[in-house]
C-alpha cells in the first residue's frame, strides 16, 4: 500500500532529528513502526461523497469521479 510515501515522510522526519546518529541501529526499527502507523491510520479513514442530483449527473460525476481518484491515491477509502 503506499509504503513509499510513508518511508519518504519517515526518512524527511528522520534527517531533522537532532543526535539522530545515535540511534542509527534503531532506525529500521523505528521506520517500520511509522509505515504502520501511517498504514493503518489510512485504513481507518473514510470519506464518505455526497450524492449527485439526476439533472447533473455529467457535471457532478466528473468532479466526484476526480475527488475519489485523487483520494483512493493518497491510500483513504471512499464510499459513495
Amino acid at each position: 500500500m503506499h509504503t513509499d510515501k510513508a518511508i519518504a515522510e519517515f526518512e524527511a522526519w528522520w534527517d531533522r532529528q537532532p543526535h539522530r546518529e545515535q540511534f542509527d541501529d534503531l532506525k529500521q526499527q523505528f521506520c517500520n513502526v511509522a509505515v504502520a502507523f501511517y498504514q493503518k491510520g489510512r485504513e481507518d479513514m473514510v470519506v464518505e461523497l455526497p450524492q449527485c442530483d439526476p439533472d447533473e449527473v455529467v457535471r457532478y460525476g466528473t468532479a466526484l469521479d476526480d475527488c475519489r481518484a485523487a483520494i483512493e491515491a493518497a491510500g483513504v477509502t471512499v464510499r459513495g
